[in-house]
């Protein structure tokens, strides 16, 4: 279906149409497709997400909607279809009659050899001078803030319609500010005259509005990262992000003001944890990195591992990494040596808990494994789940895994057994979040189901959400101050509060612009972090 898809579009031969496939280093693939019609954005990312149930894990492989949805799909496909247009399509065929009669007179003039000539082909100059847009030869090349470049008449317009993202790539820009590239204007204007083509007046810039971000916007959206928000971590009076632009920002949490940059990372980070006055810091470059929570110096360089460090937990004064190489490395925070490697799991290592004196261990290959914390040992390989599991959360009692089979399964902390398995979600269970009396998950079927966390039932389904729900965290600030919330963040950008006395949603928050990825509540507020890379403070 998907190489269907990816046919279906190239065929269509649109010049107003562009793809940007970003592959986060989550090794999800979030596909960005959008059209410029009649000067309006259509973004049609929904409409092409819905024909998928998802990207798998490892290696962005892909898997299909189950057959139910199969009907819809097509459905869908027409409606891409509409909103695509078929603009060259009707240009080509309003064009036709003048292209016959002109070969029907070199034909009439020139006989049947003139059948054979044919008009010699329009040069064509290297990709990076044509406009990303509207795919024609630039005449004034300018960079946005992401670098990349486009002819103003094109980016001026599309500014000019309130967009305030990238266009290729779909991440927000920090500012507006059109920067003229002379040396690429100079290559073009070289290579055209050249090549005997004449490029239309450069864009007057005197009439032209300069545009500025809005000086109003919400003082409680955090601006500076680049890219995804990874994680998110609360110390005291500040806030640390982590992001797939290789840096972890400390922010403020009064003024919301960005403090520090921290810069060492290579790739991606991907996990924090705090630990006394140390700030570890997990990457897609196989590496941890320890902070000084005083100082915001690097303190050292953790390596070992193969692959990405995806989750951080300590426990008894250890540090225990869960990697997508398949092992947890267990590290001494009195010296940072590597105390042991923990091996077992068959697939990459995707979430952390600890509960009872274990750390529990939750892989893509299906398991859980439940290791000592003092001894190191591996206690139990907890099996029963038919896909990938995705996140942990533990209760005094219990340990809950979610996975890509739709299903949470319940685990007795002392026998290690599974005393039962949670049923009730459409699509695979992305995240866990657990209360004083209730347990909380969120799916990829819109949801958030409440579990009893003494009966194990489940006694609510919160509805409200539009797309798969990303994050979840318990937190305060309801209906009163004091009250409790959970506070859920999902693929369709917003917040959501929900009461946890009468479980209805009091509170719903825009100002992403895309995705929230991950959520923190601490000390009465909640922060939110997104794949526009930006924060939100609720």
């Amino acid at each position: 279906m998907l190489l269907y898809v990816f046919c279906w579009i190239l065929q269509a031969r649109n010049p107003l149409l562009w793809l940007h496939t970003y592959l986060p280093t989550s090794r999800w693939t979030v596909m960005r497709i959008r059209c410029i019609k009649d000067g309006n954005e259509v973004n049609i990312r929904r409409l092409v997400k819905s024909l998928f149930k998802r990207a798998g894990s490892v290696g962005c492989r892909a898997a299909v909607y189950r057959n139910e949805a199969c009907q819809r799909a097509a459905a869908n496909m027409k409606q891409i279809k509409a909103l695509l247009g078929r603009s060259e399509g009707s240009r080509s065929g309003q064009e036709a009659p003048a292209e016959e009669k002109q070969q029907e007179a070199r034909t009439a003039k020139d006989g049947p050899a003139g059948r054979a000539e044919e008009r010699p082909a329009a040069p064509q100059g290297p990709t990076s001078f044509y406009c990303p847009v509207s795919m024609e030869l630039m005449s004034d090349p300018v960079m946005v803030a992401t670098g990349h470049t486009y002819d103003r008449q094109c980016i001026a317009k599309w500014l000019a319609q309130g967009n305030r993202t990238c266009p290729v790539t779909g991440m927000r820009l920090r500012h507006l500010e059109l920067v003229p590239n002379h040396a690429l204007r100079n290559a073009i204007q070289e290579w055209a005259t050249a090549h005997g083509i004449s490029l239309p007046n450069h864009y007057d810039t005197t009439n032209q509005p300069t545009f500025k971000l809005d000086d109003h916007h919400p003082k409680n959206i955090l601006l500076g990262h680049e890219e995804i928000v990874w994680a998110v971590e609360v110390y005291g009076a500040r806030l640390f992000s982590a992001s797939a632009d290789k840096t972890i920002r400390v922010w403020d949490i009064d003024s919301r003001r960005c403090e520090h940059v921290l810069e060492d990372h290579t790739r991606p980070v991907l996990s924090l944890a705090i630990s006394g006055n140390r700030l570890y810091s997990g990457s897609y470059d196989f590496t941890i990195k320890v902070w000084d929570l005083n100082t915001l110096t690097r303190v050292k360089t953790l390596t070992g591992h193969t692959d990405a460090v995806r989750a951080l937990s300590v426990s008894e004064g250890r540090l225990f990494s869960g990697s997508y190489d398949g092992t947890v490395r267990v590290w001494d925070e009195a010296n940072m040596h590597c105390l042991e490697v923990l091996k077992g799991h068959n697939g990459p290592v995707r979430t952390l808990v600890n509960r009872g004196g274990c750390m529990f261990s939750g892989s893509y290959d299906k398991t859980v494994r439940v290791w000592d914390v003092r001894t190191l040992e591996c206690k139990a390989a907890l099996t029963g789940h038919t896909g990938a599991v995705r996140a942990l959360v533990a209760s005094p009692d219990y340990v809950f895994s979610g996975s890509d089979d739709t299903t949470i399964k319940v685990w007795d902390v002392r026998t290690l057994k599974c005393v039962q398995t949670l049923e009730g979600h459409e699509d695979n269970v992305r995240v866990l979040a657990v209360g004083e009396t209730h347990m909380f998950s969120g799916s990829w079927d819109k949801t958030i189901r409440v579990w009893d966390l003494r009966t194990l039932e489940c006694v609510k389904v919160l509805e409200g959400h539009s797309e798969a729900v990303l994050a979840l965290a318990v937190g305060e600030g309801g209906l009163h101050p004091s009250s409790k919330v959970l506070v859920s963040g999902s693929y369709d950008t917003t917040v959501r509060f929900w009461d946890l006395n009468t479980f209805r949603c009091v509170r719903k928050c825009d100002g992403h612009f895309d995705a929230v990825r991950v959520l923190a509540a601490h000390n009465g507020h909640v922060f939110s972090g997104s794949y526009d890379g930006t924060i939100g403070v609720w």
